[in-house]
């Protein structure tokens, strides 16, 4: 026969179980929603970013920003797989539609970016912060 103590503590730790479990599975239910510091290697160089992406179903919106500016993105969010895209303009007014895709791990998503026609390099993204 147990305790009232014993009872309380068997008690406890189901608790504390059930609740490290429920933890677990949000932190895993995450999705890309938040800020994010993007690092991608292209033939053009190493380039860094800041990143929002808000999140509404599997349609992404939000904003990069850099040392240039800030430009909007659109994107997609299915099966795990994040795929981001916005424009920036080159020499002579031209846009250069930058492509980030890669697969959601938490709170890193690791992938690639494609440059446009000027080729493509390995990305990592580290979440910074929760969307606003």
């Amino acid at each position: 026969m147990m305790t009232r103590s014993a009872k309380a503590f068997a008690l406890l730790l189901i608790t504390l179980t059930i609740g490290l479990v429920a933890a677990a599975s949000a932190q895993q239910a995450k999705g890309p929603a938040g800020m994010w510091r993007v690092q991608f290697a292209t033939p053009l160089g190493q380039r860094a970013v800041n990143m929002t992406i808000n999140q509404r179903g599997t349609k992404l919106t939000g904003q990069v920003t850099d040392e240039y500016g800030e430009y909007p993105i659109t994107g997609e969010f299915a099966n795990g797989r994040v795929t981001v895209v916005w424009h920036v303009s080159e020499e002579g007014g031209q846009l250069l539609e930058i492509t980030m895709r890669g697969a959601l791990d938490g709170d890193e998503i690791r992938g690639t970016a494609q440059l446009g026609d000027v080729g493509e390099g390995p990305l990592v993204a580290r979440r910074t912060g929760d969307a606003g």
